[in-house]
């Protein structure tokens, strides 16, 4: 069972640690010109207004969804599950929950440099800000799974 458990447990650090990457480089990227600085695309300007549509809709519907959609995806079906099915569905989660935020940021992030538009910028900030709510610990992975008692779990005793 410990095993598993760290084994989960590194998998989801180095997801996370990948999540932190793809900004970084894409920064990187765009302030070494590789990626086409300064607005290279703000003359036309239907590319710029569905760049930002689809930059502020993928903010709006990806970064609540995979916060609570996670939420409601271990109160429902995580839970109920034996312990190692429970574990790998609970690891398969938090990737999902990771990626869609990571499709979020690096969308926007692209966008960005790509027409300079500070409302991507904006979207891509509130989903890296997101993210510091998945960081993965192996307290937090107990506590979801219920493999050690919470304040919550107390409570409800």
């Amino acid at each position: 069972m410990e095993e598993q458990i760290q084994k989960v447990n590194k998998t989801l650090n180095k997801c996370y640690i990948i999540f932190w990457v793809l900004p970084i480089l894409i920064v990187v990227c765009g302030e070494l010109n590789i990626i086409p600085n300064g607005g290279a695309f703000v003359a036309n300007a239907a590319f710029v207004y569905g760049y930002q549509f689809m930059g502020i809709l993928l903010a709006v519907c990806l970064v609540p969804i995979s916060l609570k959609l996670f939420q409601w995806s271990m109160e429902k079906k995580v839970d109920k599950l034996s312990f190692p099915v429970a574990l790998r569905k609970y690891g398969k989660t938090c990737i999902i929950r990771l990626a869609m935020l990571a499709l979020v940021s690096v969308f926007n992030l692209i966008a960005y440099y790509l027409i300079a538009s500070t409302t991507c910028l904006f979207c891509a900030t509130i989903a890296l800000a997101m993210s510091l709510f998945c960081i993965p610990s192996d307290r937090r992975l107990r506590e979801e799974l219920h493999l050690i008692p919470t304040n919550d779990n107390e409570k409800k005793k």
